[in-house]
Order: structure tokens, then C-alpha cells, then sequence
């Protein structure tokens, strides 16, 4: 999965995990690091789940996209800690391409 967005855009990217090709058990999460270029976030603290999409949605902020390289791409890497401890990366990363803003001002 690619798909586009332009620094200073604020944004949300709603993230899809399977597992086995089946639906992610949330129940059976405790904790999913999505790392998108240098920026960290974790459900549950900054991302939230919707249960009926079964869709992560990961937020980003004006700030967040100003620090992603102009005119280049930036993978979005996921790992899920399960209850017990155990934790899986995702095999497959999408890829944010990232286009160039002429301001650089929050607005």
C-alpha cells in the first residue's frame, strides 16, 4: 500500500493489521508501535482503534509531516506486543511518499 501526502498536511492513516490473513484479535493486544520515518506512535495511547473498520487510526500532525524528508518516500513499520509478550513486525510496510511544501508554517 502507497499512498500521498504533503508536508504541513495534518492527517489521519487508518492502519489495517492481519494476522494469518485473518483480522487482528484486539483483544489479544497489548501494545502496536507504528513508526512512520522518524515519528513514534503507540495504540493505545496516541492511536486509536475502530472496531467496526478494524482500522488502526494513526494521527499526524502539521508538525509530524513537516519533519518527513521533502520529495521522498517514508515507510510505515508496525509491531504488535500480544498479551504474554510476544511480539510480531509487520512483513509488509506501506510507503508514505511525501511531497514538498512551499510554507513551512503551521497553520
Amino acid at each position: 500500500m502507497s499512498f500521498k501526502l504533503k508536508q504541513g498536511d495534518e492527517c489521519v492513516i487508518p492502519v489495517k493489521i492481519s494476522v494469518n490473513g485473518g483480522a487482528l484479535p484486539i483483544g489479544d493486544v497489548e501494545r502496536v508501535e507504528f513508526m512512520t520515518g522518524p515519528i513514534r506512535r503507540t495504540y493505545p495511547e496516541e492511536v486509536t482503534y475502530d472496531g467496526e473498520s478494524g482500522c488502526f487510526r494513526l494521527y499526524l500532525t502539521q508538525e509530524d509531516t513537516f519533519s518527513l524528508p521533502e520529495d521522498d518516500a517514508v515507510r510505515i513499520d508496525v509491531r504488535v506486543k500480544f498479551r504474554g509478550g510476544c511480539v510480531i513486525g509487520a512483513r509488509r510496510m506501506a510507503v508514505a511518499v511525501v511531497g514538498d511544501a512551499v510554507s513551512d508554517r503551521v497553520i
